[in-house]
């Protein structure tokens, strides 16, 4: 029940990092903040980590206690979204980042657009405007930057933090192999019969970079209506996009729907997004063969 390869296994395991001198983890961990390698230093005294995510909390609120003109400093730090910050140079991630949304090939309407939304941004709040771009749309980046430029100053410089959070966390996975505790699972509930989907067929895929869809796993429910045990187990789990599909149709059929009832819904799917590779990802799902609801669940 696990990927045929460990998609961490070329990244810098945390009992390494927490060995590393000073120096080095400075290194390794000063491009994850924006032109501010002075985080990673400040984090190298607080090891040794557990986790990524005990070191990216601290590293968090080491800028969270920044005074106000520091933070404002820091905020400033972060490189202007446009295809003019790519043309003159910036940081080697940001470069990717902003050419992965496209900032590089936008035409002459788009950029002047984003020319003025970066201005008028920057004249009323003082820095550049930050989004995670990496998961973000050119659409969503518009949209994003329309509401927040009529944000109060207090609110727009707590979303700047939050993204700035998720950059970084994404920057922290980029180098560092999480720690091997996350797994996902899944719970079907059959709401006509009530009464947990037993024998439902059930695969597990990963959406890749390339977009293509990989086949990780598939089994039968059991009476529970569940998976035996947690999936990706023992740090096969990775950030990314998973869907759950469900053969809800060959169940149907086997509990006496007919054939209009049951086809309805055809074969259900759920995706879902793993951020934080060291948590559990449980998926439960409610279903009928008009409907389904599905959340996260622990």
């Amino acid at each position: 029940m696990i990927p045929e390869t460990d998609v961490q296994s070329d990244l810098i395991s945390l009992d390494d990092l927490n060995a590393m001198s000073a120096t080095d983890f400075a290194a390794c961990l000063g491009p994850v903040f924006e032109n501010a390698p002075w985080v990673a230093t400040a984090a190298a005294a607080l090891r040794p980590f557990a986790n990524l995510t005990a070191l990216h909390k601290a590293m968090l609120a080491d800028i969270s206690a920044l005074p106000a003109e520091a933070l404002s400093l820091f905020l400033r730090g972060h490189p202007r979204l446009s295809a003019e910050t790519l043309r003159r140079g910036t940081t080697a991630e940001s470069t990717v980042e902003q050419t992965a949304i496209g900032l590089d090939g936008l035409d002459t309407d788009l950029s002047a657009r984003l020319e003025t939304l970066n201005r008028a941004y920057e004249a009323r709040f003082g820095f550049p405007f930050i989004l995670a771009v990496r998961k973000a749309s050119l659409e969503t980046l518009f949209a994003t930057f329309e509401r927040r430029l009529v944000a109060s100053p207090e609110a727009e410089r707590a979303e700047a933090l939050a993204e700035v959070a998720a950059i970084s966390w994404m920057r922290l996975l980029d180098r560092v192999r999480a720690a091997p505790t996350g797994s996902v699972s899944t719970h079907v509930l059959d709401t006509v019969r009530a009464a947990p989907a037993g024998g439902l067929a059930v695969e597990l895929w990963r959406r890749e970079s390339d977009g293509d869809m990989t086949r990780i796993v598939s089994f039968v429910t059991n009476e529970n209506g569940a998976c035996d045990g947690n999936l990706l187990e023992g740090g096969h789990l990775s950030a990314g996009t998973y869907e759950w599909r469900y053969d809800t149709a060959t169940y149907f059929a086997r509990h006496g729907y007919a054939t209009p009832a049951r086809t309805y819904l055809g074969k259900v799917q759920v995706a879902f997004t793993v951020w934080n590779p060291e948590e559990h990802f449980h998926v439960p799902l409610l279903l009928s063969p008009g409907s389904y609801t599905t959340y996260r669940g622990s």
